[in-house]
């Protein structure tokens, strides 16, 4: 069983991360662990993640009801309602990636994949319409877009910034490290005019990879015997 003391140090350390690579600015972003015993640790509301402290840490319930620490993060509703349609996820990150940011205000439809390695790693990108900041609609907004793509880790809001999610917390972190670079990579595509995307095919192969199929089973060797 992992301490509380120790899930507040990895909150300390990812935050620090995301602060010092430039996902969030300010006080922007929330972290958020699920425990053991299922209560959540989430950063406290008007914290520089760069700077965090264990006291800046707020102990919350499934419900949301604080059992210790200072009034939990505002966004405390998006990560409660990933935990509510995910019951295997561990850990929540939200950021303002500046460049998925501009992606989301441009209400950028992610369904085409042109990278791979994004499929891989966060199974695909899943986009909510508008929602008033903070408001119930966000969370509702989240339960709806994981329902209807129950294999995604990565939620681009419109018009908000992103959201991570994974069993682990670094995990989580990378997760939003790589929707970041996609979104760069994205966006220079863009800009030389010529992005390629994977076709139904491509993207069924690159399926059949991550349920862990034998690439040498899916491309035949040629003439030269490799």
């Amino acid at each position: 069983m992992t301490s509380y003391e120790a899930i507040c140090d990895d909150i300390i350390s990812v935050g620090k991360e995301m602060y010092q690579r430039g996902l969030i600015i300010g006080t922007d972003g929330n972290i958020s662990v699920k425990m053991d015993d299922g209560n959540i640790v989430i950063t406290g509301s008007g914290y520089c993640k760069g700077k965090l402290k264990r006291e800046n840490m707020s102990l919350i319930t499934p419900e949301g009801k604080v059992l210790a620490g200072p009034k939990p993060a505002r966004d405390v509703r998006m990560h409660l309602a990933v935990y509510r349609t995910c019951p295997d996820i561990n850990s929540v990150v939200h950021a303002h990636p500046p460049v998925i940011t501009g992606f989301s205000m441009s209400h950028y439809d992610f369904e085409k994949m042109a990278l791979p390695e994004a499929m891989f790693n966060l199974h695909g990108v899943a986009c909510t319409d508008y929602a008033v900041p903070i408001s119930v609609d966000v969370a509702r907004g989240i339960m709806k877009v994981i329902r209807e793509k129950p294999e995604c880790r990565a939620i681009v809001m419109a018009n908000h910034g992103a959201l991570t999610f994974s069993e682990d917390i670094y995990d989580a972190f990378y997760k939003m490290e790589t929707l970041e670079f996609f979104g760069k990579s994205l966006l220079v595509s863009k800009l030389i005019g010529d992005t390629y995307y994977l076709n139904f095919e491509e993207q069924s192969i690159v399926n059949r990879l991550m349920r862990g199929v034998d690439p040498d089973d899916i491309v035949p060797p040629d003439a030269t015997g490799l």
